[in-house]
């Protein structure tokens, strides 16, 4: 018998849809989505955290898209970035692989002051 261990991601994925220029995309973060971020960047984000860049969250939102639109280009989704869209595509994508936003992000929305109550 093996003592080593095994990440089941498959029977696990995650998988979000997201609407964008009027068009409804599903994200599947499986096995074949992590490698193919880890290829991209360098990172694995099963087993390290992802620097929350542009450039993370493009290539995060691009390989969740693989499983259900390989037609979509990493051109595709680098032209949905701007200064109106980034801050919700990069969410999107983080929160879709992980289920919740970074620890720095958590942090600074709880340290916000809440406004006074009537």
């Amino acid at each position: 018998m093996s003592d080593k261990k095994i990440l089941v991601l498959d029977s696990v994925a995650r998988e979000t849809e997201f609407t964008i220029d009027g068009v409804t995309y599903r994200l599947r973060y499986g096995f074949e989505a992590i490698a193919g971020f880890e290829e991209g960047t360098g990172i694995n984000p099963a087993i390290q955290p992802v620097p929350p860049t542009i450039y993370n969250f493009m290539c995060l939102l691009y390989a969740g898209l693989q499983a259900h639109h390989p037609e979509v280009t990493i051109e595709t989704v680098q032209g949905w970035f701007n200064e109106s869209t980034s801050a919700a595509l990069g969410e999107l994508a983080y929160k879709s692989f992980y289920g919740t936003l970074p620890e720095s992000k958590q942090a600074e929305e709880e340290a916000l002051p809440n406004p006074p109550s009537a």
